[in-house]
């Protein structure tokens, strides 16, 4: 049990320091996956010393983990870095951590590193609940605006950001469902537009990487267990 909470504590660690990266530059050090590997190796072996595991599923794990990172990387445009993230906690995380009476819930299927990924697909929804909470109050826009964006300064964008409301060509304001990534002409379009007073603030929304879902799926995966395989047995 002391070394699954070093292994926890340390991977949430370096996950949290992942996300600041990712969420300041979308640039994650390779270095920090070199360091859950090099580090959960080491830990692991003492564990299978001191409390031998099946070695079968956690080579299971590493290969199943292993082959969906690289799949998703190169059919559905997943991240390197989120592909590195799992493939590090297939290697710390041989077996499912056991902390006190944690995770509540379940395990799952044992593979931790499987269901961080699964949990990690669940949480993402919670963002928008999150948004909606903090819009409570707007009532300019769409409705689904308040769940996708928030509002910001017309003429102080944040970096990586994409517009929900932008000024055209012809000056009009226009609103879309899916962000747009602004160019630094659209950017000049909206600054122009609030010096005429035409807008104050638009809607934009969040560009968050997906390593910030995955670090929400690992405490939620630590504490509560597989959600899935949860929700599933009562369907």
């Amino acid at each position: 049990m002391l070394i699954d909470l070093v292994k926890v504590l340390i991977a949430f660690a370096i996950l949290v320091k992942a996300s600041i990266h990712d969420l300041r530059e979308r640039i994650i050090p390779d270095s920090l996956w070199v360091v859950m590997i090099a580090t959960g190796f080491v830990l692991s072996m003492v564990q299978f010393v001191g409390r031998p595991f099946n070695l079968y599923i956690a080579s299971a794990q590493f290969l199943l983990i292993f082959l969906i990172s690289n799949l998703m990387y190169h059919l559905l445009n997943f991240g390197g870095a989120d592909a590195k993230a799992l493939i590090s906690l297939a290697v710390m995380f041989p077996v499912y951590p056991r902390i006190f009476n944690l995770p509540l819930l379940n395990r799952g299927f044992g593979m931790f590193a499987f269901t961080v990924l699964a949990n990690s697909v669940l949480v993402a929804p919670f963002i928008s609940i999150l948004l909606f909470l903090k819009n409570i109050g707007e009532r300019d826009g769409r409705l689904i605006y308040r769940f996708i964006g928030v509002k910001v300064d017309a003429d102080n964008v944040p970096k990586f950001y994409n517009l929900l409301e932008y000024v055209d060509e012809r000056g009009r304001i226009v609103r879309v469902l899916r962000g747009v990534e602004p160019d630094e002409e659209m950017l000049k379009r909206l600054r122009e537009a609030k010096k005429k007073g035409l807008v104050d603030k638009v809607w934009a929304t969040p560009a968050l990487p997906f390593i910030v879902f995955l670090t929400a799926g690992f405490v939620v995966s630590v504490v509560l267990g597989d959600l899935m395989v949860w929700i599933m047995a009562r369907i």
